[in-house]
């Protein structure tokens, strides 16, 4: 049975239609991913499920009590009260049942016979009501959530008003991921995490029993996730069943068909007004000519599309120049370190940049990414060693805060200033590439959204015809469209780029080598540490090592805690024995090859029942999504036995 319905859908905002006849269905436990261009209507789509706004036209149907959490875009605080005060404001109803707790625990120091009686049913009932609502565990909750986006121990206390904007974004996503719903509408959560705390969202959301809408630009979040795409596009919502990645490869088939289609149409009618025009005239023939236009015209009245082409989304199209002749060096770090008083950020960092090579830099967030692009530009020094670039250089420089724009000039006046060789109307066709048209390029700087401030400073980068690419998350604010339409240049971009990114998608395609900075190797935060990965695709890697070194650890610390219980003979204890587990045994009889042939198979199966959950008549029918969820949950369990059955028998 359908938790929200949205039945044809009509919003507009003065003379801009946004949503028109748009139809959508959400279903119990459902992980729903949303994406479209910039503006296409998403977050109008969660404001009228919230009840924000209301359709000009059409109903929105919501199951009764049904508990919804929303994270906007942007979260706003009163700025009086600390990070854990806010957190305990959004459960201020079991706050209610403690102080109830409380106040009759007291009472019943008074009482005696039966208003005693009465009081401790009453305590009881409280007791009973503060549990089930997960009360004796939402301290642990609180610092669990905390924990995971990021936020220290030393921040919990710290005033609200103290707090960066990023950081104001991430305790708005944990006030609403630590509330009791049913369904969470979720706007962009991904904005200012950096990748573990996005990994840690990715274990909450896929634990979530709830139903979910992501509207997040993460390919790799919605792949891992998402078990239905809901495309807005053409003031409609498209459904799409599967991940993100079935979603590219299915509406890539449904294109290509209607591209087919379309030629038939347009082929059909040029065929038909041939034939009008050879016979109309002709003895014997006019009559079947005429009948002939006269199906054509009543055709096209009843489908004036007929002979539309397929739309497509309009999205940034550019790429870059040809690098000029440089040395082979771009960047060269002796013995590098950086520290701001007591908090060292690099440590002896020594490493070469060659011509044409592509560096990834990541990390948690405050562990100093942005601070090396910073020092490899010469615009603060290092604290020890050296950095430097190579000689000559064009360098193009993006930075994530837009803080190379002047706020006083126009779009246009920005790009011109950038390559005197271009006119006017050449820098204009440039700009265009990057969807500034019309009265767009005589907008202010101070006056650009994010995704504007973003593209602005892309086209600069194409303007300065750079030899080396320094850029600082450069698909932020970007939509998908135009996050690949970048890749794509990037991916044909002859120079050397040195690129700090969150994008596991980005690195995954982009990145030769990836540097990851600020921890240790266990993933764990641990500021002027660095690690570098250069095996391919290198995020991917990069998180495969964390996972197999935090697994080692684990069954270490396993066999050192269960110890043996009695005395070994001297033969034993000089020639140990790793015991294999009671749940692993019945895997030893299966050889590494025929183990990773199981992983495989059973990966399809999960995929396979994922991409179940995006059908609907799976959601009308209770029994039938219990017995998929238990399926998929037992399947899921089994891939964790052989995963770890591998690595016992790999080694």
């Amino acid at each position: 049975m359908a938790i929200v319905t949205l039945n044809d859908i009509h919003v507009a905002f003065g003379s801009e239609v946004v949503l028109d006849r748009m139809n959508l269905t959400l279903h119990p436990g459902e992980k729903v991913g949303m994406v479209g261009a910039n503006g296409a209507g998403k977050s109008t789509i969660l404001k009228l499920i919230i009840g924000r706004i209301d359709p000009d036209m059409g109903r929105v149907a919501k199951r009764k009590g049904l508990r919804i959490g929303h994270l906007r875009q942007e979260t706003v605080f009163s700025g009086g009260r600390t990070v854990m005060e806010e957190m305990h404001a959004g459960v201020e109803n079991l706050l209610g049942f403690q102080r109830s707790i409380h106040a009759a625990s007291h009472e019943m120091e008074g009482l005696s016979g039966s208003a005693l009686q009465a009081k401790m049913k009453q305590y009881d009932r409280l007791c009973h009501d503060f549990e089930i609502a997960g009360g004796y565990a939402y301290e642990v909750r609180i610092h669990k959530t905390l924990a995971g986006l990021g936020f220290e121990p030393e921040l919990h206390h710290a005033k609200t008003s103290a707090l960066s904007g990023g950081q104001l974004s991430r305790l708005g996503l944990a006030q609403v991921l630590m509330l009791e719903t049913d369904l969470l509408l979720l706007d962009e959560p991904t904005n200012h995490l950096d990748l573990q705390a996005i990994e840690w969202l990715e274990r909450f959301l896929t634990n979530y029993g709830g139903a979910s809408v992501i509207i997040s630009h993460d390919r790799t979040l919605l792949d891992k996730v998402a078990c239905k795409i809901v495309e807005v596009e053409g003031r409609k919502a498209h459904v799409w069943n599967g991940n993100y990645s079935n979603y590219v490869q299915t509406k890539e088939t449904v294109r290509l068909q209607q591209q087919r289609e379309h030629v038939k149409r347009v082929e059909m009618v040029e065929h038909t007004l041939d034939f009008i025009a050879r016979n109309k005239d002709q003895e014997g023939m006019r009559g079947t000519a005429r009948g002939r236009k006269t199906r054509l015209n009543r055709l096209l009245k009843e489908n004036p599309d007929f002979l539309d082409k397929p739309s497509s989304q309009k999205t940034i199209s550019f790429s870059f120049g040809k690098t000029g002749r440089t040395s082979d060096l771009v960047l060269r770090c002796e013995g590098m370190g950086k520290s701001f008083g007591d908090l060292t950020l690099f440590e002896d960092l020594t490493f070469d940049v060659l011509s044409g090579e592509r560096i990834g830099i990541t990390g948690p967030n405050g562990t100093g990414k942005s601070t090396f692009l910073r020092l490899a530009l010469g615009q603060i020094e290092p604290s020890a060693g050296s950095i430097r670039l190579g000689r000559n250089l064009r360098v193009g420089y993006l930075d994530q805060h837009g803080d190379v724009l002047d706020p006083s000039m126009s779009v246009l006046d920005e790009a011109s200033g950038i390559n005197s060789k271009l006119s006017s109307e050449q820098v204009r066709d440039r700009l265009g590439a990057f969807l500034f048209t019309g009265d767009d390029v005589f907008k202010l700087c101070r006056d650009l959204s994010g995704g504007q401030r973003n593209r602005l400073m892309l086209c600069k980068l194409v303007l300065a015809e750079p030899d080396v690419l320094v850029m600082d998350e450069p698909t932020n604010h970007l939509d998908i469209a135009s996050r690949e339409m970048l890749e794509a240049a990037l991916t044909d971009y002859t120079g050397a780029m040195i690129v700090v990114s969150h994008d596991r998608f980005f690195l995954d395609r982009l990145v030769d080598r990836l540097i990851v900075v600020g921890t240790d190797g266990l993933g764990i935060r641990r500021l002027g540490k660095t690690e570098f990965v250069e095996i391919k695709p290198v995020y991917s890697h990069y998180a495969s090592l964390i996972r197999k070194r935090v697994e080692a650890q684990q069954q270490k610390a396993e066999s050192c805690a269960g110890g043996p219980r009695k005395r070994r003979s001297a033969r034993a204890v000089s020639r140990p024995r790793v015991k294999t587990p009671e749940e692993l045994k019945r895997f030893n009889k299966y050889s590494v090859e025929q183990i990773e042939e199981l992983i495989m198979e059973l990966e399809q199966e999960l995929a396979e029942m994922k991409e179940r959950f995006g059908d609907a008549q799976i959601y009308k029918n209770p029994q039938q999504l219990a017995e998929l969820q238990e399926g998929y949950d037992a399947k899921t369990d089994e891939l964790e036995l052989l995963y770890r059955a591998y690595e016992r028998h790999a080694r």
